[in-house]
């Protein structure tokens, strides 16, 4: 009886020491995310340069905003990329196509047509149905959804964030004046909104009722006005594209800010996240299980990259 009793014991000390020892290496390594993780591409001379979204499934959506003509982006098309890298279009006869999302019943959502004092917030149900959710004045930029596909949506032209109810409701979120310049847009598991700044790269939080604080500024990123991308959130951490440093960031929800990715030079190559570069990381998501990122390049001819986390 005695010996059952050490033993279990013993059994139960181990346990909490494999335990103890998983919880440190993570907290080591971010979320567990590999230190040796590397970049690939999977599609290159792409044109989809913008927002990014990826699907229950695993499938890859990407927003084809273009180049700046006008007040308007050029681009026309949102693509759809498959697990096994075959390439779609998506969606067509857009205006400049930003942000994008997908709800858990698979309707995709995508902000359109900003640029002319105002933009458009699209659903697109599963059978190709197309209709206007809502229209939001300034320059609705990046979006989100929360568990109860309410849609929130980050301006660049207004200090705004914007939450649309399922049956098309419009009303304003949060508004602080660092909130103008806002493109990515993302949940932490608190239940708080960030938003990355384009133009003055500040990482912000809105608790949810609304007030907006600092969670970090990334120093000496803004080249002619081109900051942060695109943010996702993935556990702890924050990753932001530094679009005109040719950089990824990770930065956690506590403030430390980390050069995760890239070299800095504008250029397409891959291996190991401090060796590999990206042109214009622009935007960028993770799969639902945190396991991936995807980023999307404004420069050059464009290209789809990931990075494996875990």
């Amino acid at each position: 009886m005695k010996k059952r009793i050490k033993n279990t014991r013993f059994r139960v000390l181990a346990l909490f020491t494999v335990l103890g020892i998983s919880v440190l290496l993570t907290s080591c390594y971010g979320d567990g995310i590999d230190p040796e993780a590397e970049v690939e591409t999977i599609i290159s001379d792409f044109a989809g340069n913008d927002a990014v979204s990826v699907d229950r499934s695993g499938n890859v959506y990407v927003s084809e905003f273009g180049q700046f003509v006008g007040a308007n982006g050029n681009g026309t098309r949102v693509f759809k990329v498959s697990k096994s890298g075959k390439l779609t279009e998506f969606l067509s006869d857009l205006t400049g196509p930003l942000g994008n999302a997908i709800d858990g019943q698979g309707n995709f959502y995508v902000v359109n047509g900003s640029g002319g004092g105002s933009g458009d917030i699209l659903k697109i149900t599963t059978d190709g149905t197309r209709t206007v959710l809502a229209t939001i004045n300034g320059f609705p930029s990046g979006l989100t959804l929360d568990y109860q596909n309410n849609v929130y949506v980050s301006n660049f032209g207004t200090p705004t964030v914007h939450k649309i109810t399922p049956s098309g409701e419009v009303s304003v979120y949060a508004t602080d004046p660092r909130l103008a310049g806002g493109v990515g847009i993302d949940f932490d598991r608190r239940g708080n909104l960030v938003v990355g700044n384009f133009a003055t790269a500040d990482i912000l939080s809105i608790d949810p009722n609304g007030s907006v604080s600092l969670i970090a500024t990334i120093p000496d990123i803004a080249v002619n006005g081109f900051g942060i991308g695109y943010i996702t959130v993935v556990g702890n951490s924050v990753f932001a594209t530094g679009i005109g440093v040719n950089k990824i960031f990770r930065i956690t929800l506590d403030g430390e800010i980390e050069e995760f990715a890239g070299t800095g030079e504008a250029a397409v190559i891959d291996g190991p996240i401090k060796e590999a570069s990206f042109n214009g990381p622009n935007g960028i998501t993770a799969d639902k299980y945190g396991k991936a990122l995807y980023i999307s390049e404004f420069g050059g001819t464009g290209a789809l990259r990931k990075i494996k986390l875990k």
